[in-house]
């Protein structure tokens, strides 16, 4: 089957945010992450949960570029912060690429054009699903048998990928339990089991 890691990270996490906004944002071991906390939560606001696109029209919308499983925090009333600034979500709609957000504060195409192209951020994680990690879980976990050091996830369409460094060289590995069967977080390591060709360098 296929695991995911979600791109929703620590502001102080590393990591490389997710494609189709580029990337960012997972195994037998979960992550007992916390709900999201009300609107009204002034707690510091570390966890990255979208990024902004380009305006869209002249009513303060603009694209949002967010993991479907993360829309929960763009709920209608909700709070998320832009540059430590709270933002009431006005409303939310699906678009061609993604989604389009509006917020309580901003009216305009002038008001959008200001936040444009910035990161969202929330107070708390969500309650990940089986299978999911946070990215930043996954950097820097040892790789077995082979050696290495994952070094970075890669989101794509179709599935994630590890990004593993051993002596100098990089690849990539693609997160399915037929490569990555075993996931021990509070150990530090990661099983990956290597094909002919699967650890030739990328790029």
């Amino acid at each position: 089957g296929q695991r995911k890691a979600t791109w929703a990270e620590s502001s102080v996490g590393v990591g490389a945010w997710p494609r189709p906004f580029v990337p960012l944002p997972v195994l037998p071991v979960k992550k007992r992450g916390s709900q999201l906390g009300s609107s009204s939560s002034t707690e510091s606001p570390d966890v990255r949960a979208g990024r902004l696109g380009r305006p869209h029209g002249l009513d303060g919308f603009l694209g949002l570029y967010v993991d479907p499983a993360d829309l929960e925090y763009f709920d209608h009333g909700s709070t998320v912060f832009i540059q430590d600034r709270p933002f009431v979500v006005r409303a939310i709609r699906p678009a061609d690429k993604g989604y389009q957000i509006a917020f309580e504060e901003v009216f305009d195409r002038k008001g959008a054009d200001q936040i444009r192209n910035l990161d969202v951020f929330v107070p708390q994680r969500r309650t990940l699903g089986e299978h999911e990690f946070w990215t930043d879980q996954l950097i820097g976990l040892e790789v077995r048998p082979g050696g290495g050091t994952v070094v970075a996830v890669v989101h794509g369409a179709a599935q994630d990928r590890l990004v593993v460094e051993r002596d100098g060289a990089r690849f990539e590995v693609p997160f399915v339990d037929e490569f990555v069967p075993t996931i021990d977080v509070e150990g530090g390591h990661v099983e990956v089991v290597e094909i002919e060709g699967l650890s030739e360098p990328s790029g």
